[in-house]
């Protein structure tokens, strides 16, 4: 960890460190992110005359995903190194004091490479966990190579998640006892998590047992907001937790303002709830009927048990609680729209959940429950499921929308394919068929041809209708060119 390796042309050099985050090791390493040049993440400046503007990057780079700053090389990237004594290192640190909450950095000493009279220094932080964080009062974040001012709502979302991080509401008092949980839901919990594997529960344990080992009790023996919210009996609720349970409508046509079909509200816990949203949704969704090789026919919902499933799952596990509303389930002609109270968290956007992502649940043991009970399959991951099962069933990909107040998942219904932004679009049958191969992966017009029945003049007419209408993007020239369905990130450079 001291020094390079034995093709290390700096190895040898001195270096000294105070602090002890995001260590660089050698001048390797300094070497490298000079070359690579200014980042989101790395910061050059010419000396530590410049240490107010560093102080103030470093506290955006506590807001993102850390960084470094590195001191004696300029902003081409060209290795200069400085002076430095103690007063030089005093003066850093002084600077980086103005950062609230308190967090000093890494600082290590390098002997420039060209001078050894001359040092380089290394100024790192990690992504903070207290985030936001000020400089002078001030709060920013890194815009590529830029550090600005801290948009507004970016800020009022870091506190909600500061104050979040200590007093969650699911871990607050129910004002409940025992009483007030179904203990046959706990039992049945208990059962079918040792069925998946996913806990070692006693088969025998009572309903105590089972909540204290998952956290839903307190100190004095009596349920929390997190056991209500999952086992709560309905009469517990007694107007005291109006959030819990949800509504479930269904539409006849495209818009709220029509005739519903169907309108019921259920206040139960979240398990109840979730089973009375699938019934709902496989009684008004069109049923399918496919006979395979035997005389036996498999009837499937038109939209997937298990698209379903991980829909609700994540509303009721990632929602915010404290937010008055209940989960909405609205089933409409052309699509299905599960609606969850509160917005994405964590710097977490739309574009992310059509990717593996890490998972930082809002309510960790509401859905650590959904999980062990076998209804989440791999936290992180359940978005990503829901895409791939949708395409398999000939369904277009579901379309996240999210706001400061709420996320809505929009699943197409048969024969109907999403905008980005989750409106309906209108496309011919080959259309759906070249949007349903895409969904698959990127593809040559040649194959989007073939998968759609036409030509590949037509086919291209298509395809540029398509691209209009905001669903695909092309990527290359020629016959290397690649089509790709468009999502809610950004487009890569074409």
């Amino acid at each position: 960890m001291g020094g390079g390796g034995p093709g290390d042309r700096h190895a040898g050099l001195p270096r000294r460190r105070a602090g002890n985050n995001c260590a660089v090791t050698t001048l390797t390493d300094i070497a490298r992110l000079a070359a690579d040049g200014e980042s989101e993440t790395v910061e050059f400046k010419a000396t530590t005359g410049q240490r107010t503007e560093a102080a103030r990057t470093l506290s955006a780079m506590l807001n993102g995903k850390g960084g470094r700053v590195l001191f004696g090389v300029r902003p081409g990237g060209n290795v200069v190194g400085q002076q430095v004594s103690d007063k030089t290192m005093q003066d850093i640190t002084n600077a980086c004091s103005e950062i609230r909450p308190a967090h000093p950095p890494s600082i290590e000493r390098f002997a420039a490479p060209r001078n050894n009279q001359l040092e380089i220094l290394v100024v790192s932080v990690p992504a903070g966990a207290a985030k936001p964080y000020s400089h002078k009062g001030r709060y920013y974040v890194r815009s590529g190579t830029t550090t600005v001012d801290m948009p507004d709502e970016v800020q009022v979302s870091m506190v909600l998640e500061r104050a979040h991080s200590q007093s969650r509401w699911e871990l607050e008092d129910s004002g409940g006892d025992l009483a007030t949980v179904d203990s046959d839901e706990v039992r049945n919990f208990r059962d079918d998590a040792i069925a998946s594997s996913r806990a070692g529960f006693n088969p025998d344990a009572p309903a105590r047992d089972v909540l204290r080992a998952l956290n839903l009790l307190d100190s004095l023996e009596r349920p929390n907001r997190g056991a209500i919210a999952l086992f709560g009996r309905p009469e517990a609720f007694a107007g005291r937790f109006p959030s819990l349970g949800c509504r479930l409508v269904a539409v006849d046509g495209t818009d709220i303002g029509e005739r519903l079909d169907d309108d019921v509200l259920a206040e139960e816990n979240a398990f109840a709830s979730m089973r009375r949203a699938l019934a709902f949704c496989e009684r008004h969704l069109s049923r399918s009927v496919r006979i395979e090789g035997g005389l036996q026919a498999d009837v499937d919902s038109e939209i997937p048990r298990l698209a379903l499933r991980e829909a609700l799952a994540n509303a009721f596990g990632h929602r915010d609680y404290a937010m008055a509303g209940k989960v909405q389930v609205r089933i409409f002609s052309d699509r299905l729209e599960v609606w969850s109270p509160g917005g994405l968290r964590f710097g977490l956007t739309p574009a992310d959940l059509y990717a593996p992502h890490s998972s930082h649940p809002w309510n960790p043991n509401i859905v650590g429950c959904l999980y062990r009970r076998g209804i989440v399959e791999q936290l992180g991951a359940g978005t990503t499921r829901m895409a791939r099962v949708c395409v398999e069933a000939g369904l277009g990909r579901p379309v996240f929308v999210a706001t400061s107040t709420t996320v809505t998942c929009v699943v197409p219904r048969r024969g109907h394919w999403l905008a980005p932004d989750g409106t309906n679009l209108a496309v011919d049958r080959r259309e759906a068929a070249i949007l349903a191969e895409l969904a698959v992966g990127p593809a040559s017009r040649r194959r989007l041809a073939e998968a759609s029945g036409a030509s590949t003049t037509r086919t291209g007419e298509r395809l540029a209708h398509l691209r209009d209408l905001g669903l695909v993007r092309v990527a290359g020239h020629g016959r290397g060119a690649q089509w790709h369905l468009r999502d809610t990130s950004p487009p890569p450079p074409e």
